[in-house]
């Protein structure tokens, strides 16, 4: 083995051993970034992709800080309690919203217009608070480095093959079927666990599923390329695969059951309110 390959293997060893405790569900996962490090990306990149996305929406102040009062309800029942959060209102048609690491979560005045009451405006931003509070930036981030080595060691190991062409090819359709995977993972693991911060926060999860099947009908309308477009996160954000409505709407339902609501009336004191 010769010395460029050691050091694949050295740091990839180094890699392995850097675990942390997802906050959000308790497990032990790779992570080579730090909560600090977290927060000082997302307040670094949070000024640029909102100008980015159409900057501020500034003709409805009171808009921006109900939207903000909102999400700091959730934020306040949310497994991270201590994330600088901040939440504001994009000015930009398209129906979208996103969080970078840290608690910097933006939602698009477009996807305000299809939301029919506060309950659901909680369902999207409960979503966004779970990526974030569950580190779900930090662990693609990470996934992307140890699979960037990979590729790199198997580009070494190809230079010494008579098969190192179908050697990288491999690694590389490996590499992408891998973080795809994850993604869907991600997006299942913040519908689960949006729902029971809306439950928390003394909402009717019942809005999740509502909203959901607003997306559903939207999808198989003529607003063609609506479900490509919703909930697109920042270019460079990863984590920004996320699955068709269809695979997520029946966990949906099975998480707002699991979260106190069966399908008669809501909860005692469960919000739904109006936007």
């Amino acid at each position: 083995m010769n010395s460029f390959s050691r050091c694949f293997l050295v740091g990839l060893l180094a890699a392995t051993t850097a675990c942390a405790v997802n906050p959000v569900t308790g497990k032990k996962e790779l992570s080579l970034m730090s909560a600090e490090q977290e927060v000082a990306q997302g307040s670094q990149l949070y000024g640029d992709y909102q100008q980015q996305q159409g900057g501020r929406y500034v003709v409805d102040p009171e808009l921006t800080l109900y939207v903000n009062n909102v999400g700091q309800k959730l934020a306040r029942v949310s497994d991270r309690k201590d994330l600088p959060y901040e939440f504001v209102v994009l000015n930009n048609s398209v129906p979208n919203a996103w969080a970078l690491p840290g608690g910097k979560i933006a939602i698009n005045r477009g996807l305000l217009t299809l939301l029919q009451d506060e309950a659901q405006l909680a369902a999207v931003l409960g979503h966004e608070i779970v990526h974030a509070a569950a580190r779900h930036s930090a662990r693609q981030m990470t996934r992307a480095t140890l699979l960037n080595v990979g590729l790199m060691a198997a580009g070494v190991a190809a230079q010494s093959s008579d098969y190192g062409q179908w050697i990288m090819a491999g690694a590389g359709v490996g590499a992408n079927a891998y973080q795809a995977h994850y993604g869907r993972d991600q997006e299942l693991e913040a519908d689960k666990f949006g729902v029971q911060y809306m439950v928390k926060a003394g909402y009717d999860a019942r809005g999740a599923v509502e909203l959901q099947e607003t997306f559903v009908k939207l999808s198989e309308g003529q607003q063609r390329g609506f479900m490509e477009n919703l909930f697109r996160q920042p270019p460079t954000i990863p984590g920004a695969c996320r699955p068709q409505p269809r695979t997520r709407r029946s966990p949906l339902r099975r998480y707002a059951q699991q979260g106190g609501v069966s399908g008669g009336n809501p909860p005692a004191g469960a919000r739904s309110g109006s936007l």
